[in-house]
């Protein structure tokens, strides 16, 4: 595995994914989101989560960056000729 400093685990994510700058504060939660849930060197393998809570972080739900899905659209807010769900893209976790 390679060691990448979180600029360039930043940089790597806009380039490779083609996002516009807008988006760099994303992509920089997710970033952090995601080294958070990684062990590294300085504690001795474990995750900064794990050392936080001392409990293993679950990777169950983590998505592609920058992959399409679907939201529903609520009955509320569409017609009946209105598409039942929208096309999005995932660019970070809440």
């Amino acid at each position: 595995m390679v060691s990448r400093s979180p600029q360039q685990k930043i940089i790597s994510m806009l380039k490779t994914k083609k996002i516009p700058k807008e988006f760099s504060v994303k992509v920089v939660d997710c970033a952090t989101y995601l080294s958070n849930k990684c062990p590294t060197k300085s504690l001795n393998g474990i995750t900064p989560q794990e050392a936080w809570s001392r409990r293993k972080p679950s990777v169950s739900h983590l998505k592609i960056f920058r992959s399409f899905g679907y939201v529903h659209v609520d009955d509320q807010v569409r017609t009946k000729l209105d598409d039942k769900s929208k096309k999005i893209i995932f660019v970070g976790y809440d």
